[in-house]
């Protein structure tokens, strides 16, 4: 018996209201607050940071053109962040023309590139080695070494021990660097807020890492489960142009194949 497909969230679940306006008063009552905002890479270094800071983080799960136009939404307000890219091709394919002009573009914005990796879809079964194997795949994609990971839904795959080789270059870990410097860390993950709301983590007198999705406070849609189906029909509708493209050409093919005599 085929499953029926979800197509809205369930109405028992309460969703947060994300919105571009909504993003935008955080980022004016951040500056306002005297937040200064770092970048992952940042802790590489002994330098000390303007308190009180913000590690702002964007997980690019969904579609990358939401997360190009929130890098340029957060570098017209002097801002820089973190976007954590997949590689794993499950939601995009980060090798497709388009989404490496938005990457490169999301780079070239003063943004800093980090890997986010899937433990589902490791090929490796040592996992530092996997993450290794990824991150000289994402630095040649951006064009510049990539120089922090992060794991993607450890919620459901639990947290992942990652040792990369001892000879790799040095690389930050997200999840270490929000225990080693005790970041209060508030994520609107599938549009529903836990203790805190960006707003509310404001107030606790602590430095913050903060994680936005971009498709959530971009995307038109305020149901969660509607917004990714939408996403879901954009992707399967291009992948059927472009099978349609290639079946499209073959009359062509086989005419000058047979004009070729062949």
């Amino acid at each position: 018996m085929k499953r029926k497909r979800l197509m809205k969230t369930p109405p028992q679940f309460l969703l947060s209201r994300l919105s571009r306006d909504l993003y935008l008063d955080f980022l004016t009552e951040a500056n306002q607050r005297g937040f200064s905002f770092v970048q992952f890479r940042d802790f590489l270094s002994s330098r000390q940071f303007r308190q009180p800071y913000i590690v702002l983080r964007h997980d690019i799960d969904f579609a990358p053109r939401y997360s190009l136009e929130m890098a340029q939404l957060e570098h017209d307000a002097a801002i820089k962040s973190t976007f954590f890219v997949l590689v794993d091709g499950q939601f995009y394919n980060p090798l497709q023309a388009d989404v490496i002009r938005q990457i490169r573009q999301i780079h070239a914005l003063g943004h800093e590139i980090g890997l986010h990796f899937a433990v589902a879809s490791t090929v490796e079964s040592d996992i530092g080695k996997e993450v290794a194997f990824r991150l000289g795949v994402l630095t040649a994609i951006v064009g510049d070494t990539v120089q922090s990971f992060s794991q993607h839904d450890p919620v459901n795959a639990g947290f992942a021990t990652v040792e990369l080789p001892r000879e790799h270059y040095p690389v930050v870990n997200a999840t270490r660097v929000i225990q080693d410097n005790d970041l209060l860390y508030v994520s609107d993950s599938a549009m529903m807020w836990r203790r805190h709301t960006f707003e509310t983590a404001l107030s606790e007198n602590r430095n913050l890492c903060l994680l936005a999705h971009p498709h959530s406070w971009l995307h038109h849609q305020d149901d969660y489960v509607a917004m990714i189906r939408e996403i879901e029909s954009c992707e399967t509708q291009a992948v059927s142009e472009r099978y349609d493209s290639f079946v499209d050409a073959l009359t062509e093919y086989y005419r000058r194949r047979l004009n070729e005599g062949v």
